[in-house]
Protein backbone atom coordinates (compact mmCIF):
# COMPACT_ATOMS: atom_id res chain seq x y z
CA UNK A 1 0.00 0.00 0.00
CA UNK A 2 1.35 3.40 -1.00
CA UNK A 3 1.20 6.17 1.55
CA UNK A 4 0.14 9.48 0.04
CA UNK A 5 1.56 12.72 1.38
CA UNK A 6 -0.49 15.91 1.07
CA UNK A 7 1.25 18.77 -0.72
CA UNK A 8 0.57 22.41 -1.46
CA UNK A 9 2.09 24.15 -4.46
CA UNK A 10 2.49 27.93 -4.54
CA UNK A 11 2.72 29.61 -7.94
CA UNK A 12 2.58 33.24 -8.88
CA UNK A 13 2.23 35.00 -12.22
CA UNK A 14 4.86 37.53 -11.07
CA UNK A 15 7.43 35.06 -9.72
CA UNK A 16 9.24 32.49 -11.84
CA UNK A 17 9.66 29.91 -9.09
CA UNK A 18 7.14 27.34 -7.87
CA UNK A 19 7.21 26.39 -4.19
CA UNK A 20 6.12 22.94 -3.04
CA UNK A 21 5.21 22.55 0.62
CA UNK A 22 4.93 19.19 2.36
CA UNK A 23 4.17 18.37 6.00
CA UNK A 24 7.57 16.76 6.53
CA UNK A 25 8.50 14.31 9.23
CA UNK A 26 6.17 14.34 12.25
CA UNK A 27 5.03 14.30 14.84
CA UNK A 28 1.89 15.88 13.46
CA UNK A 29 -1.12 17.01 15.41
CA UNK A 30 -4.50 18.59 14.76
CA UNK A 31 -3.58 21.42 17.15
CA UNK A 32 -2.29 23.87 14.54
CA UNK A 33 -0.01 26.76 15.48
CA UNK A 34 -1.56 29.21 13.03
CA UNK A 35 -5.20 28.22 13.37
CA UNK A 36 -5.68 28.84 17.09
CA UNK A 37 -7.23 31.91 18.63
CA UNK A 38 -4.73 34.66 19.34
CA UNK A 39 -2.46 34.68 22.35
CA UNK A 40 -3.95 38.05 23.33
CA UNK A 41 -7.45 36.58 23.54
CA UNK A 42 -6.19 33.59 25.55
CA UNK A 43 -4.36 35.87 28.01
CA UNK A 44 -7.53 37.92 28.42
CA UNK A 45 -9.35 34.78 29.54
CA UNK A 46 -10.76 33.72 26.19
CA UNK A 47 -11.34 30.08 25.41
CA UNK A 48 -10.85 28.25 22.12
CA UNK A 49 -14.24 26.60 21.75
CA UNK A 50 -13.42 25.34 18.25
CA UNK A 51 -10.27 23.47 19.28
CA UNK A 52 -10.09 20.29 17.22
CA UNK A 53 -10.08 16.83 18.73
CA UNK A 54 -6.85 14.85 18.64
CA UNK A 55 -6.17 12.79 15.52
CA UNK A 56 -6.80 9.07 15.80
CA UNK A 57 -3.99 6.67 14.94
CA UNK A 58 -5.62 5.62 11.68
CA UNK A 59 -4.71 6.44 8.06
CA UNK A 60 -7.42 9.11 7.95
CA UNK A 61 -6.46 10.48 11.38
CA UNK A 62 -2.81 10.69 10.32
CA UNK A 63 -3.79 12.47 7.10
CA UNK A 64 -5.85 14.95 9.11
CA UNK A 65 -2.86 15.73 11.34
CA UNK A 66 -0.53 16.07 8.32
CA UNK A 67 -2.99 18.49 6.72
CA UNK A 68 -2.94 20.63 9.88
CA UNK A 69 0.88 20.74 9.71
CA UNK A 70 0.69 21.59 6.01
CA UNK A 71 -1.81 24.38 6.73
CA UNK A 72 0.58 25.82 9.33
CA UNK A 73 3.46 25.73 6.84
CA UNK A 74 1.35 27.39 4.15
CA UNK A 75 0.13 30.11 6.54
CA UNK A 76 3.70 30.80 7.73
CA UNK A 77 5.00 30.90 4.14
CA UNK A 78 2.31 33.34 2.97
CA UNK A 79 2.71 35.52 6.07
CA UNK A 80 6.46 35.75 5.43
CA UNK A 81 5.81 36.71 1.80
CA UNK A 82 3.47 39.49 2.92
CA UNK A 83 6.01 40.76 5.47
CA UNK A 84 8.78 40.71 2.86
CA UNK A 85 6.59 42.60 0.40
CA UNK A 86 5.73 45.19 3.04
CA UNK A 87 9.43 45.58 3.89
CA UNK A 88 10.30 46.14 0.22
CA UNK A 89 7.53 48.72 -0.11
CA UNK A 90 8.69 50.52 3.05
CA UNK A 91 12.31 50.44 1.82
CA UNK A 92 11.20 51.85 -1.54
CA UNK A 93 9.33 54.71 0.12
CA UNK A 94 12.35 55.49 2.30
CA UNK A 95 14.68 55.36 -0.71
CA UNK A 96 12.45 57.68 -2.74
CA UNK A 97 12.24 60.17 0.12
CA UNK A 98 16.00 60.15 0.77
CA UNK A 99 17.23 59.89 -2.83
CA UNK A 100 14.64 61.81 -4.76
CA UNK A 101 13.16 64.10 -2.17
CA UNK A 102 9.74 62.67 -3.04
CA UNK A 103 7.06 63.10 -0.44
CA UNK A 104 5.39 59.83 0.54
CA UNK A 105 1.92 61.30 0.03
CA UNK A 106 2.62 62.90 -3.34
CA UNK A 107 1.81 59.79 -5.44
Amino acid sequence: MTTLVPTAIYTSPTEPIEVKLIPGVGPHSTDGKTTQISEIVLKAGGEDRDKPSAAKDTPLGNLRAQLTTLQDKLNEFLTQKMLNKRKLEDDDIERRILDDGVDEDSD
